[in-house]
């Protein structure tokens, strides 16, 4: 039968669709076989809507914990069914970092970054090595953490800056309300990045947001990302207010703003403030 491109999708838009990334919708398909669909006479690749079915379905094993090595086999069943707490991927990275193995672990994460969706790394990956990792100052541990927030930084800079063109008609400023780490802030813009944001990160704590609002409009970003790692005073929840009424910004926050100020940040709610 031949296949009916009416309503078939590329990959940018079954991309802009589904969250998954182009470059992990090729890896399902070359990698694990997870996708099949079909090509233009140039080579482009044309998917359907069962397609895109298929898609939500291996999502739905992932958000269970099953690693995409073990999804094409579960495909037939219910996701009510799926095994979950395989925490293989967060075991091979600890390993990497245990034996101090910093070729293996790029590698690893060029890998990983390519099969998953973000989210998923950090829930199923990078908290569960945050946490091993702990807040411990003895010499070896800080060497370790300091191997892999840096691999990491290292990895995402480069997927955000392969990403920028396809995202960049959504421009948005990462902007860190108090002291926050460079470890921090990528995660955040991956985060952004995934939703679909052409991410700029600035690095230092802004107070006057009013100024950086109208240095965002000059520029042609209409969206304001905050992220902080403690309690806003007053003087910041005003100034998140303000920004929060002007009608050609989008204002969006971290989980921690959300959890922390979310009584007082009404808006938040009212304007489906994304809480990342």
């Amino acid at each position: 039968m031949a296949f009916n491109t009416t309503h078939a999708l590329t990959i940018s838009q079954v991309a802009d669709q589904t969250g998954v990334n182009p470059v992990t919708l090729r890896a399902w398909q070359r990698r694990y076989g997870l996708l099949a669909p079909e090509r233009t006479a140039k080579g482009h690749r044309l998917y359907s809507q069962e397609d895109v079915e298929t898609i939500a379905h291996i999502l739905q094993w992932l958000d269970k914990g099953v690693p995409i090595s073990k999804v094409k086999p579960l495909l037939a069943h219910s996701p009510a069914s799926a095994d979950t707490g395989d925490d293989s991927v967060a075991r091979e990275l600890i390993d990497c970092i245990h034996t101090f193995s910093v070729k293996r672990l790029g590698n690893v994460l060029d890998t990983l970054l390519k099969e998953y969706p973000f989210y998923w790394l950090v829930e199923h990956a990078f908290t569960p090595v945050d946490q091993w990792l702990g807040d411990d100052g003895e010499a070896v541990r800080l060497l370790q953490r300091d191997l892999w927030q840096s691999a990491v930084i290292d990895r995402c800079r480069t997927a955000l800056a392969a990403n920028a063109k396809r995202h960049a008609p959504s421009r948005c400023w990462l902007v860190s309300l108090t002291v926050t780490s460079e470890y921090q802030r990528v995660l955040m813009a991956m985060a952004l990045n995934e939703k679909g944001y052409s991410v700029t990160i600035l690095s230092s704590p802004h107070q006057q947001l009013n100024m950086l609002v109208e240095v965002m409009r000059e520029q042609g970003a209409r969206t304001l990302a905050l992220m902080a790692n403690r309690r806003l005073d007053r003087a910041q929840l005003n100034q998140v207010r303000h920004c929060l009424t002007q009608d050609d910004i989008e204002v969006v926050s971290q989980a921690f703003i959300c959890s922390v100020h979310g009584d007082e940040l009404a808006e938040l709610k009212e304007n489906k403030t994304l809480c990342i």
